[in-house]
């Protein structure tokens, strides 16, 4: 039998660079601990080799080859690691590397270059942040470590077990669809806390009002006057953080939008891209005039999932579905809007989500796109009131500058986008 050439370097290539990606970072750890290392930059391009090549010649050798070859890396691995354990060495992270790296050959031999290679880069990275995964996990407290359980459990454990049929007035109540929203954002905004976590504090506050801005842009807003209040010196910079996660918001809502149906992207971009310029250009300048100011810390924010939160951001999406279309049913195009404009107030996420999913009605996404706007640049104007009502100083002014000049072009480029089309 004969084994097609170009097929089988394509694995073999994919299988070299995966192993030598994790090769890297494995004698970089070795040789940071002072010791001879068991395998590097040249073993780990081999072990991902012996688990290609078998399953490349696996139409003519049969299974046995594949086993064979595991089997003595396997033997390998595990005399290293007796001899390591033996001189009081703890740790098994190059041993287990190995034989994924083993395995992830096996993967590339047979065909699967994508799946290896992405599987492949995703443990060179896992490995490089080491630092930053162990300082991440001793900062958490023991109730976020129970939230991060929560929130594993509401998408692998409850959204399986819910009816996938719509109940309720007008069957617009979608229990499964519903859920999958809820982990949607719930995971969203546990990635912003990650990246808060690991960059946002120890850069200032314009990185924390930056990511925060993925997590919560009211909640960022909220944080950033009360610092202004402990902290007069702080306010621009206080008030560039709290702009700049508006802006960041504005793009989020482009996300969600698009994730959710892609269709009314080409209507809302014009929009939500003008307020994010607006904001973008807004935060900037309040940072530049005030560098000394930037260096500070950002304060800490919590993680922002929790079982309470997510099933009050379930409730709440499901009450804008429902006054959305009863909105829709009763009032027309104006119920819609003034729908959608109240349902803001409470989270803009919900308001996005329920009108991309809506989809295009009779004059196409010209509606849900206007709606979503509403709903931006009321979410926008509540932050401002926050603002200037919590705020102290000039923090007060220039949030409500910045954000006002956010909600003023957001608006613009609706009436020019929505009423000219």
């Amino acid at each position: 039998m004969t084994i097609p050439l170009l097929p089988s370097l394509e694995g073999l290539l994919v299988a070299l660079l995966v192993g030598f990606l994790i090769g890297l970072d494995r004698e970089r750890a070795e040789v940071r601990k002072g010791r001879e290392a068991f395998a590097g930059i040249r073993t780990f391009p081999l072990i991902a080799l012996a688990g290609a090549v078998p399953m490349i010649l696996m139409p003519v050798t049969g299974p046995a080859l594949l086993v064979a070859s595991f089997a003595a890396v396997a033997a390998v691995t595990v005399a290293a690691y007796l001899r390591t354990s033996a001189e009081g060495e703890i740790g098994a992270t190059t041993e287990v590397a190995a034989i994924a790296t083993f395995l992830l050959g096996a993967l590339a031999g047979s065909g699967q270059l994508v799946a290896a290679g992405a599987t492949g880069v995703a443990i060179a990275v896992l490995l490089v942040a080491k630092p930053r995964l162990e300082a991440f996990s001793r900062a958490l407290t023991s109730d976020e470590v129970r939230a991060v359980l929560e929130l594993a459990v509401i998408s692998v454990i409850v959204l399986p077990l819910l009816p996938r049929r719509g109940l309720g007035p007008w069957q617009v109540l979608n229990p499964f669809e519903i859920w999958m929203i809820v982990v949607l954002v719930s995971a969203l905004s546990f990635v912003g806390f990650v990246a808060m976590r690991l960059l946002g504090e120890r850069r200032g506050l314009t990185v924390t009002g930056a990511v925060g801005g993925l997590v919560s842009s009211t909640a960022v807003t909220l944080a950033m006057a009360e610092r202004s209040r402990a902290d007069q010196g702080l306010a621009s910079a206080a008030a560039s953080a709290a702009v700049l996660a508006s802006c960041v918001m504005s793009l989020r809502v482009a996300v969600l939008a698009g994730i959710v149906n892609a269709g009314i992207l080409p209507r809302l971009l014009p929009v939500v891209g003008a307020m994010a310029v607006v904001g973008g250009v807004g935060a900037w300048g309040l940072a530049r005039s005030a560098p000394g100011e930037s260096v500070a810390s950002g304060g800490h924010i919590s993680n922002p999932f929790s079982l309470k939160a997510a099933l009050t951001f379930g409730a709440i999406y499901a009450l804008v579905l429902l006054l959305v279309r009863a909105a829709q049913e009763t009032l027309g195009d104006n119920g819609t809007y003034a729908a959608s404009a109240l349902s803001a107030v409470a989270d803009v996420d919900a308001v996005t989500i329920a009108f991309s999913r809506l989809g295009p009605v009779a004059d196409g996404w010209r509606t849900p796109a206007a709606a979503v706007t509403v709903a931006a640049v009321m979410n926008t104007l509540v932050k401002l009131g926050l603002g200037v009502g919590l705020g102290a100083g000039r923090f007060r002014r220039q949030v409500a500058v910045a954000l006002g000049l956010m909600a003023v072009a957001g608006a613009a480029a609706g009436v020019a986008v929505y009423l000219r089309f």
